[in-house]
């Protein structure tokens, strides 16, 4: 098992993960680095996260957070099959 290294902050806060992975080219690490805190529902949650592995990296920004909203079960429903529609 390869090891995952933990970063905090003063507050206790994660700033940074450094996960060790297993490739055809050797261990190389994935890294993700957390900032802009902002408290929600009274857990202070990262609002910024950037992924960055070998080749790329990828940022989530989250604009707006609302814990136990209500979500229609609709949007859970099954899709209907798909039909083929063919032109003439």
């Amino acid at each position: 098992e390869l090891p995952v290294n933990f970063y905090f902050d003063d507050e206790g806060l994660l700033v940074r993960t450094v996960r060790w992975n297993r490739t055809p080219v050797g261990v190389v690490p994935t890294q993700v680095d957390y900032w802009d805190y902002e408290d929600v529902a009274g857990v202070k949650l990262p609002f910024r996260t950037v992924v960055r592995w070998t080749d790329g990296q990828n940022t989530t920004v989250l604009k707006d957070v609302r814990p136990n909203a209500p979500i229609d079960p609709l949007r859970f429903a099954r899709p209907a099959p798909f039909q083929r529609v063919i032109k003439n």
